[in-house]
């Protein structure tokens, strides 16, 4: 039986779902927050130690949003530069021309059904890209903007008794691989299911999908983060953030220097296990392959930012989690439920205007707090007279589909973090990915 350890309390079904699911050999860590989604079967943050030299490799734990993440730049607002970004922030105007660009700026695999963003799996000997690619968005929960954050700093590093409230500004993305993590989970659980184990999947040179793969999926997320984070710099007049070449595309694109960049879905070999053949996968945030921590609340709450006690973003995480964090909020809605409840408010309101007994502007329940913060590019269907109709639904994190952030209150001395800084990044101006294209015909041919 497989070894698991839980950090809070397991629900019976998580518990067993795991034992089914591993072998004899293998682990698992379940931290706060731990949870398995029932519409797609992926488990969040849960970490596995695997036997690599096994065959017959747990397939459905692996999450085909392989090396997913975010990444994030801190922008210095008060100098000379930044009088664009402050006008942003103070002026509501600016505000909504700052949304209005961030949505057309960014290309998103949710609106443009013929986009494929991230680079190619294959590379050249080198592991260099062979074509060009275009950097985007690629899942309903990416996202892209402008948050805010409050905390106490010294107005320099070490000086003690002068801290103080300083507001700072954030750009952040969150997105992952796009095509490489699809074709790479495509050519990994088929080679499993042929009945190889991870360590000849990913260590012989002509095995599928090879190290070479490997290699290159684990820096497609941060790759394309990093551009999406230069579009988005751009459209909001942000020219000056430093930028260096992508090394990996042969010097054909540029991407901003990124002060924070965090993942997840991450499958490494575990350099500081007892047996040689031993692989992590990580549904949670790597601390090992991350630069910085960060963690993710409901979308109308933000972020957790975890800082080191001087307030640097580097902090060297020690924990018996195998030097992981939670990552993501627990679900506590179905897409399916949140898109009827959503689909409901949408005709209550519609009726309501028809017979003149409201000029409610939207069916959202914190509506204007929704339309002054975010933005979303819904897919247009030719078929359907509804790009009206389709920009009014809001995409379904933004209807409560995820719970606040809980870990940092409760866990923190077990996690680790007890002695440092929590931040909370606010969201101000973000572009958010449209709603899964299937879901939104079904809720447009149901309006109609």
């Amino acid at each position: 039986m497989a070894r698991l350890l839980a950090l809070d309390e397991c629900p019976l079904t998580l518990r067993n779902h795991l034992l089914r699911s591993l072998r004899s050999l293998d682990e698992a860590i379940l931290l706060p927050q731990a949870q398995r989604n029932d519409e797609s079967g992926l488990y969040r943050n849960v970490v596995f130690r695997l036997a690599g030299a096994e065959p017959s490799a747990p397939i459905d734990i692996f999450s085909e949003r392989w090396f997913s993440g975010i990444s994030a730049i801190r922008i210095d607002t008060s100098k000379p530069d930044g009088a664009r970004l402050r006008a942003i922030i103070q002026d509501p105007r600016s505000r909504a021309a700052a949304l209005q660009k961030l949505r057309d700026a960014i290309p998103s695999e949710m609106a443009n059904s013929e986009l494929q963003v991230g680079p190619k799996l294959d590379g050249d000997e080198s592991d260099r890209d062979k074509d060009e690619w275009v950097a985007g968005l690629d899942s309903t929960s990416s996202f892209v903007g402008l948050f805010l954050a409050e905390h106490s700093m010294a107005p320099e590093p070490g000086r003690r008794g002068m801290h103080r409230i300083h507001q700072e500004c954030y750009l952040v993305c969150k997105a992952g691989a796009g095509l490489a993590g699809a074709t790479f989970h495509a050519r990994l659980t088929a080679a499993l299911r042929r009945g190889l184990s991870l360590e000849e999947c990913l260590e012989k040179p002509k095995s599928e999908p090879g190290p070479a793969a490997l290699r290159r999926v684990s820096l497609a997320g941060s790759r394309n983060r990093a551009r999406i984070l230069l579009l988005a710099a751009s459209a909001l007049g942000l020219d000056w953030l430093d930028t260096v070449p992508d090394q990996s595309s042969r010097g054909k694109y540029r991407s901003a220097v990124t002060h924070l960049d965090v993942s997840c879905n991450v499958l490494r070999k575990a350099e500081d296990a007892t047996t040689k053949s031993i692989y992590q996968y990580t549904t949670c945030l790597d601390a090992s392959v991350s630069k910085g921590l960060m963690s993710l609340s409901n979308a109308a709450d933000g972020l957790l930012l975890v800082l080191s006690p001087t307030g640097e973003m580097r902090y060297p995480l020690r924990n018996e989690a195998w030097c992981t964090l939670p990552f993501a909020s627990m679900r506590i809605a179905t897409d399916k439920a949140t898109l009827l409840e959503s689909l409901k408010a949408y005709r209550e309101t519609m009726a309501q205007r028809a017979r003149h007994e409201s000029d409610q502007e939207c069916a959202h329940p914190d509506g204007e707090f929704v339309r002054q913060t975010f933005t979303w590019k819904n897919r247009e269907f030719s078929s359907m007279n509804s790009a009206a109709r389709a920009e009014e639904l809001e995409p379904l994190a933004l209807w409560g589909t995820y719970d606040q952030e809980t870990y940092s209150s409760r866990f923190a001395r077990e996690l680790g973090i007890a002695q440092c800084q929590l931040v909370r990044l606010r969201p101000y101006a973000v572009c958010v990915a449209g709603i899964d294209p299937s879901k939104l015909r079904a809720a447009l041919r149901n309006l109609q």
